[in-house]
């Protein structure tokens, strides 16, 4: 399948670095929305050793799965050979990129969990995500971004996942708890807490889009994100994959995510402080 997008100019990079969150309009063609959703769709009935099901039943299903690319084929397609790799390279400024990672979300009609505001910590360095929608949402419905964000030179932890939302869903916080530790806050030099930002939205400048499928978001890992539940009439499924440069390292408490890899059967050999090597790391030369 083709795998070119259209060209992504400088001023388009500026405004990444300087707001943190983009969206480019119909990055990805039918071919990759479908490829992607046929994925996911294989991929629910045939669940990885990290698969999700957040949500209780009579609430609507969310759901999710990371690096399911390893015995998904269509999603090992996605991540590799689609427009993914090119976008990051051009965006990260660097002719080589890792996939760090790759991620599926999936809300049916009625899902009220909200992904509460956070951003994403576990690797320090250059690291950007690029979040694909496979069906129409609307801005209301859409990933948020505070803008610039990722420029407060501050690393967020939430006390814990659902701190402040009307009901903590029990699946969401053990994940959060298993593979990102359990930290006191009050007590750490190195994080500061996610500031109420849902609370006190009109003093924040947030981002958002009305998105089309194969429309996509590239943001900076830095920049705090969140998005609401699914209040739409259909399904909204978005497709991820996250990247770094050759330069970027495992941060110091990411060892508690390494461990819970290595406990799920994941074959891993990082070191804290150390670049991003190693198999389930594939390294990618899209612009050569």
């Amino acid at each position: 399948m083709p795998n070119d997008t259209s060209p992504i100019d400088e001023a388009m990079i500026e405004t990444l670095d300087r707001d943190g969150a983009i969206c480019l309009k119909g990055a990805f063609g039918p071919e990759w929305v479908d490829l992607a959703a046929e994925g996911i769709r294989r991929n629910i009935e045939s669940p990885g050793a990290l698969f999700q099901s957040f949500s209780p039943n009579d609430k609507g299903a969310f759901y999710s799965d990371i690096w399911s690319r390893r015995h998904i084929s269509e999603l090992e397609t996605f991540a590799l050979e689609s427009p993914s790799a090119a976008i990051a390279a051009r965006c990260l400024r660097t002719p080589t990129v890792r996939l760090l990672q790759d991620t599926w979300f999936y809300k049916s009609p009625g899902t009220q969990a909200r992904t509460p505001w956070h951003h994403d910590n576990v690797v320090l360095g250059p690291f950007c995500s690029i979040w694909v929608a496979l069906d129409p949402i609307p801005r209301e419905a859409a990933l948020e971004f505070v803008r610039g964000s990722h420029r407060w030179n501050k690393l967020f932890m939430p006390a814990n996942f659902f701190e402040g939302e009307q009901e903590a869903l029990p699946a969401v916080e053990e994940f959060y708890a298993r593979y990102h530790g359990e930290f006191d806050i009050s007590a750490s030099d190195t994080f500061s807490r996610v500031p109420d930002i849902q609370g006190h939205r009109a003093e924040y400048d947030i981002l958002s889009w009305d998105m089309e499928p194969g429309d996509c978001l590239v943001f900076h890992a830095r920049t705090l994100h969140g998005s609401p539940g699914n209040t739409l009439d259909h399904d909204t499924r978005r497709m991820v994959t996250r990247w770094v440069d050759e330069t970027a390292v495992l941060a110091p408490h990411g060892r508690t995510v390494v461990d819970r890899l290595v406990a799920e059967g994941f074959e891993v050999d990082l070191a804290v402080g150390a670049p991003i090597r190693g198999n389930l790391f594939p390294v990618l030369s899209p612009l050569a």
